[in-house]
C-alpha cells in the first residue's frame, strides 16, 4: 500500500538521497577516517588488527548493561575483540573505539504517521540509562544514541567530555530537560541531531554554545522547545559552513528586525515547518539563500502570497518546497516560482487556493511530485498534465475539480501514486488508465464516476491500493481481470451499483488484506473466492444482497491455518439458516497479535439466521466485537460469554434469546466496553457478572423480563457508564442513590418498569449532563481503530429515535411509567446540558420547579399523568429549545406562561394541558377577570377600539340629522321646489295606480278564457 501523509511515492520517500548528495559526500569522507581503512564484518566496522583495548572493552560492557536490549542489538557483543561488536568500530592504528552506534534497529522515514508511530513504539520500549563509563571513550568521533528510551532524563554533561566527536546523535531518544551549553565544547562536530517527538520537554533557553562550533554541517532541533531562545537566527547565521538546519516545530520565537546580513551561503536544506512567527521580513531575508534546494515552510501561517513570490523567485537552484497547510488564499497562479529545470517537489496542499492550476505548471516540466489537495480549485484537469510526463505522485483530492478524467492521463506513465478523490468529476474510467503500469495506489473515491471498470484495469500489474468507492459505477459485475492485479493489498469497492456476484477470480489476489464491497448490490459469493487469500484481514460485504448461508464463506476462510485478526463483516444482507458451528472455529484460528491495528470483529447483524449461537464460539478466546442483533437467533443466552477476556462489544439485541444471563464465577468479561442484550426474552436476575466489568460505557439491557432490584454496586464499580438503560423490564424498589455516582452518564432510561419511592436528588450531580457537550467522535468510535458505531434507541419527543452518529451529543433521563413518588427534586434544575426529561406516568406531587426555566438546553418536556399542583412556573419562557411538551392530566392550576421563548408556540396544542381543570389562558378558555386584568398595553388597545367605534356611530347620527333637515328645510323655505315636489309625487302616484290596474284586467281576461 502507498504509504500515507507526506509519503505518497517514492520520490518524496528518497528525497534526502536527492537533496543531500553533498552532505553525504562529507559523512562520507568522516566515515572514512573514522575506520581508517577497517575492515567489514558481517558489515559491522572494526578493527582489522589486534582486539581493543581492554579498559574500553570493560567500558563498552558497563554501557551495555545500562541499555535496553531487544536481542538485536548486543547479540554480537562476545568475546575479547570489541572491535568486532555490532555498531562499534576502532581505529586501525592505535586500536582506540572511535564509533560506537546504540540506536534501536527501527525503520524510520520522514513522514507524519512515522512520527507518530516511533513516538509510541519509544514509550512502550524499556528503559535505558547512559552510563558514566561512557567517558572513558575519549577518543569517541561517531556516537548515536537514537531511537532509545531515556525515560524523560537529561542528557548528560559527559557528552561534552568527548572532544574528539565529530557526529551525535540523540534524536529521538526521549531525552527531556535543558539541552547542556557546554556541547558548545565539541569543536569539531560536524553532525549534530537532537530531535525528539512532538511533545517532547526537550528546551533550550539560548543557543549561543552553537557559534562555538563553527564546523557543522548539519543541526537537526526538530521539536525541541526554542521558545526563550531569541538569538536562535543570529546565533545560526554564525555557521557559515552548515549545510542542513532543521528546526521543525521548535517553538521558535518571534525575531525583531533589524536581521543580521545573510550568513548561511551554504545551506542546502532548511526545514522551519510549523513556526508560526514566520513573517514578510523573514521570507525576504531568505531570498539570499541562492544555494537552497530544499524548503519546507508547511504549517507556519503563511498568508502574503506576495511576499513569498520575492523569495522563490529568487531561489534559483530550489528542487523541492513545501508549503502545505498554511492560510493561504486567492488565484494559484500568484505562486510564481523561479525554478531550476530540475525542480521535482512541490506540496501546496491543505490551504485555500483557488483559480487555474494550469499555468502554474507550464514552467515545472521536470517536476515528479505535485501535492495540491484539500484546496478550492474548481474546472477540469488541465491537459497541460499530459506534459509532465516525470510525474510520479499526483495528489488533487479534496477540490472541487469537474468533468471528466482527461485521456492525456495516460501519457503518465511513471504515476506510481494518483488521487483524485473527494472531488465532482464525472464520466467514466477510460482505458487509458491502463497505461500507467507503474501505479501502485489509485484513489478515485467519493466523486461521480459512472459507467464500468475498464478490463485495462489488470494492466495495472503494480496496485497495492484501488479505491473507487463512494460513485456511481454501474454496469454488472466485478470484471474478473482484476485477477492480474497479483500486489494488491488493499481493494475497496463499496458504496457503488455492482451487482452479481463476486469473482471466484479474487482467490488468485494472494497478497490482498483489505476488502471492501459493502453497500452495494452484490447477490452471491461464488464458493472457493476467498480460499486461497491467507492474507485478507479486513473483509465487509455488508449490505448487499447476498442470499444463501454463512457456511461457504467460512470454509473459504478456514482453508489458512491462521491468519492475521480479522474484521468481518457481513450484515445487512439476506443469509439465512444457523450460524455454523465453523464460526467459532473461524475466529479461535485468528491468534493473539495485540500489535495489530484490525480488530478481531465478526458482524452478522442484520440478517435472517434462526437457531442457538454456536457453542463453538466458547474457543474464540481473542474475539473483541461480536454483533448478532436484529435476526431471529432463540435458545438461551451463551455460557461461554464469561470466558471471553478480550471481548469489548457484544451486542446480541432484538433477537429471540430466553433464560437467565449466566453467572460467571472465576472468569469475566474485563474487557467489555459495550453490552446490548436488548428486546429479547431473557429472565431472572440483574447480571451480577457485570460487577466485574468496569470498563464498561454502554450497557443496555431494555425490553426483557427480568426481576430484581437495581442492585447498589452499578453505581460503585460502573464508574465508566454513559449510557444505562433497562427500561420495559420488571425492576422493582426504589432508585438507588448510588446510581448518582455515575457523573459521565448520558443516557438513563429505566422507563416501564415497577420503581417505587421518590427520585434521589443526586441525580443533579450528572457532571455529563450538566455541562453542554460539543465532542462528536467520543461514543461514534467505541473501540480502538473505530470499527464499531455505538447506537441506541431513547425515546424522545413521543417517538422512538435511533442515535448513532451524534451518540455522543445526547443526554436523556427517563424515568417514566414506574410508581414514583414525592416531588420532583429541584436539583435536578442543575442539568444544564440535558436535552430530554420523561417523568410521566408515576404518582408525583408537588409543585413543578421554580427554576426548571435554568435548563436551557432542554428539547422535551414530559411531566404528564402525575399529581403534580400549582403554577406553572414563569421560568418556562427561558426554555428556547423546547419543542415538545406534555403537562396534561396533573391538577396544575392558574394562567399558562405564553410570555416569549418557546411557549409561544404551543397556542396551538390545547392537548398538552388536558386534565388539569383549573389551568386557563391561551390555548385554553380565558381567565376569569382577564378583561378587567389585561396588561396595560391590552387596555390602551381597547380604549382605542372604544373610542373609534362612538366617533363611527356618531358620524353616521350626523349624517342622517345632516341630511334630513337639509331636506325637510329646503321644502319649507322654498314654495317651488315645494310645489314642484307634490306634483312630481302624484304623477308617480297616477302612474303606479294605472300600471297596477291594467295588470289586474289582463289577469281577469286570462281567468275567463281559460273557463
Amino acid at each position: 500500500m502507498a504509504a500515507s501523509g507526506g509519503c505518497k511515492g517514492k520520490s518524496i520517500c528518497s528525497k534526502h538521497v536527492t537533496i543531500l548528495t553533498a552532505v553525504i559526500m562529507s559523512f562520507g569522507v568522516i566515515s572514512c577516517c573514522l575506520g581508517h581503512g577497517g575492515g567489514d564484518h558481517d558489515g559491522h566496522l572494526g578493527a582489522k588488527g589486534g582486539s581493543c583495548i581492554e579498559s574500553e572493552r570493560r567500558a563498552l560492557l558497563d554501557i551495555r548493561s545500562d541499555m535496553y536490549d531487544s536481542g538485536e542489538i548486543f547479540s554480537t557483543w562476545i568475546g575479547e575483540d570489541c572491535c568486532r561488536w555490532r555498531g562499534v568500530a576502532c581505529d586501525n592504528t592505535t586500536s582506540h573505539v572511535i564509533k560506537l552506534d546504540l540506536h534501536y534497529p527501527y525503520s524510520y522515514t520522514d513522514d507524519w504517521d512515522d512520527e507518530v508511530n516511533i513516538c509510541f513504539m519509544l514509550k512502550e520500549m524499556g528503559a535505558s540509562k547512559v552510563n558514566p563509563a561512557l567517558r572513558d571513550l575519549k577518543h569517541l568521533k561517531y556516537l548515536d544514541l537514537s531511537m532509545n528510551n531515556f525515560s524523560g532524563s537529561h542528557i548528560p554533561h559527559m557528552i561534552a567530555s568527548l572532544v574528539h566527536l565529530e557526529y551525535l546523535n540523540l534524536s529521538n531518544a526521549m531525552f527531556d530537560g535543558l539541552i547542556p551549553p557546554q556541547l558548545g565544547n565539541l569543536s569539531n562536530l560536524h553532525y549534530l541531531d537532537l530531535g525528539g517527538c512532538r511533545h517532547s520537554d526537550l528546551r533550550a533557553d539560548d543557543l549561543d554554545w552553537l557559534s562555538q562550533i563553527p564546523s557543522l554541517k548539519y543541526i537537526d532541533m526538530s521539536f525541541v522547545n526554542l521558545s526563550k531562545a531569541t538569538n536562535w537566527l543570529h546565533q545560526v547565521n554564525w555557521i557559515p559552513s552548515l549545510n542542513v538546519l532543521r528546526l521543525k516545530w521548535a517553538n521558535l520565537p518571534y525575531v525583531p528586525s533589524p536581521l543580521p546580513p545573510f550568513n548561511l551561503t551554504s545551506i542546502i536544506k532548511l526545514d522551519l515547518s510549523g513556526y508560526s512567527n514566520l513573517n514578510t521580513t523573514i521570507l525576504r531575508w531568505l531570498s539570499h539563500a541562492s544555494s537552497l534546494v530544499y524548503l519546507d515552510l508547511s504549517h507556519c501561517s503563511l498568508v502574503d502570497i506576495e511576499s513569498l513570490h520575492v523569495t522563490l523567485g529568487a531561489l534559483s537552484n530550489l528542487k523541492e518546497l513545501d508549503l502545505q497547510h498554511n492560510d493561504m488564499k486567492g488565484e494559484i497562479f500568484r505562486i510564481k516560482i523561479n525554478v531550476s529545470r530540475s525542480f521535482k517537489h512541490l506540496d501546496l496542499s491543505r490551504n485555500s487556493l483557488s483559480g487555474d492550476i494550469g499555468q502554474i505548471l507550464r514552467s515545472l516540466g521536470s517536476l515528479e511530485y505535485l501535492a495540491l489537495d484539500d484546496n478550492n480549485i474548481i474546472g477540469g484537469i488541465p491537459t497541460v498534465f499530459g506534459n509532465l510526463i516525470n510525474l510520479e505522485s499526483l495528489d488533487l483530492s479534496q477540490n472541487k475539480i469537474s468533468g471528466q478524467i482527461p485521456e492525456i492521463i495516460g501519457n503518465l506513465t511513471n504515476l506510481e501514486y494518483l488521487d483524485l478523490s473527494n472531488n465532482n468529476i464525472t464520466g467514466g474510467i477510460s482505458t487509458v488508465f491502463g497505461n500507467l503500469i507503474n501505479l501502485e495506489s489509485l484513489r478515485l473515491s467519493e466523486n461521480n464516476i459512472s459507467g464500468q471498470i475498464p478490463e485495462t484495469i489488470g494492466n495495472l500489474i503494480n496496485l497495492e491500493y484501488l479505491d473507487l468507492s463512494d460513485n456511481n459505477i454501474i454496469g454488472g459485475q466485478i470484471p474478473e481481470t482484476i485477477e492480474n492485479l497479483q500486489n494488491i493489498r488493499s481493494l475497496f469497492l463499496y458504496d457503488n451499483n455492482f451487482n452479481g456476484q463476486i469473482p471466484g477470480t479474487f482467490n488468485r489476489l494472494y497478497n490482498l488484506q483489505m476488502l471492501d464491497v459493502s453497500r452495494n448490490h452484490l447477490t452471491k459469493l461464488v464458493p472457493g473466492s476467498l480460499n486461497e487469500l491467507c492474507n485478507l484481514s479486513f473483509i465487509d460485504l455488508s449490505r448487499n444482497h447476498i442470499g444463501g448461508e454463512l457456511s461457504d464463506l467460512i470454509d473459504s476462510l478456514l482453508h489458512c491455518e491462521q491468519r492475521a485478526p480479522l474484521y468481518l463483516s457481513i450484515s445487512g444482507n439476506n443469509l439465512s439458516g444457523i450460524v455454523p458451528l465453523s464460526m467459532g472455529q473461524l475466529s479461535a484460528l485468528l491468534g493473539l497479535d495485540l500489535s495489530s491495528n484490525l480488530l478481531e470483529v465478526i458482524d452478522l447483524s442484520n440478517n435472517s439466521f434462526v437457531g442457538p449461537i454456536p457453542l463453538s464460539f466458547a474457543n474464540a478466546s481473542y474475539l473483541k466485537i461480536l454483533s448478532l442483533s436484529h435476526n431471529n437467533i432463540n435458545g438461551n443466552f451463551p455460557s461461554f460469554f464469561c470466558n471471553l477476556n478480550y471481548l469489548e462489544v457484544l451486542d446480541i439485541s432484538n433477537n429471540n434469546l430466553s433464560g437467565e444471563i449466566p453467572t460467571c464465577h472465576k472468569s469475566f468479561p474485563t474487557s467489555l466496553q459495550s453490552l446490548h442484550l436488548n428486546h429479547n426474552n431473557l429472565s431472572g436476575r440483574f447480571p451480577s457478572s457485570l460487577k466485574h466489568c468496569e470498563q464498561l460505557v454502554t450497557l443496555d439491557l431494555a425490553e426483557n423480563n427480568l426481576f430484581d432490584e437495581i442492585p447498589t454496586w452499578v453505581g460503585e464499580n460502573l464508574l465508566s457508564l454513559r449510557v444505562l438503560s433497562l427500561k420495559s423490564n420488571l425492576f422493582y424498589g426504589p432508585i438507588p442513590v448510588h446510581i448518582a455516582n455515575l457523573t459521565s452518564l448520558q443516557v438513563l432510561d429505566l422507563s416501564s418498569n415497577n420503581l417505587s419511592g421518590s427520585i434521589p436528588s443526586s441525580l443533579g450531580n450528572y457532571n455529563a449532563m450538566v455541562e453542554i457537550r460539543h465532542d462528536t467522535t467520543s461514543l461514534l468510535h467505541l473501540v480502538d481503530g473505530g470499527y464499531y458505531g455505538e447506537s441506541i434507541v431513547i425515546t424522545a419527543k413521543g417517538h422512538d429515535i435511533q442515535y448513532t452518529r451524534i451518540l455522543s451529543l445526547v443526554t436523556s433521563i427517563d424515568l417514566s411509567n414506574n410508581n414514583l413518588s414525592g416531588e420532583i427534586p429541584r436539583e435536578l434544575t442543575k442539568l444544564h446540558g440535558l436535552h430530554f426529561l420523561n417523568l410521566s406516568k408515576n404518582h408525583l406531587r408537588g409543585t413543578i420547579p421554580e427554576k426548571i426555566g435554568s435548563m436551557e438546553q432542554l428539547e422535551s418536556l414530559d411531566l404528564s399523568m402525575n399529581n403534580l399542583t400549582g403554577d406553572i412556573p414563569s421560568s418556562f419562557s427561558s426554555l428556547n429549545f423546547l419543542s415538545h411538551l406534555n403537562l396534561s392530566h396533573n391538577n396544575l392550576s392558574g394562567r399558562i406562561p405564553t410570555a416569549g421563548g418557546q411557549m409561544s408556540t404551543f397556542i396551538d396544542d390545547p392537548s398538552i394541558y388536558d386534565g388539569n381543570e383549573y389551568l386557563c389562558g391561551t390555548p385554553l378558555p380565558e381567565c376569569p377577570g382577564d378583561a378587567d386584568q389585561s396588561p396595560p398595553h391590552e387596555q390602551e388597545e381597547k380604549n382605542g377600539d372604544r373610542l373609534e367605534t362612538v366617533w363611527e356611530i356618531t358620524s353616521i347620527v350626523m349624517g342622517f340629522v345632516v341630511g334630513f333637515w337639509s331636506f325637510v328645510g329646503t321644502m319649507i323655505m322654498k314654495q317651488s321646489i315645494r310645489i314642484a315636489f307634490f306634483r312630481f309625487f302624484d304623477k308617480a302616484y297616477d302612474w303606479c295606480y294605472v300600471q297596477l290596474a291594467v295588470g289586474c284586467a289582463r289577469l281577469k281576461s286570462k281567468r275567463h278564457s281559460v273557463t
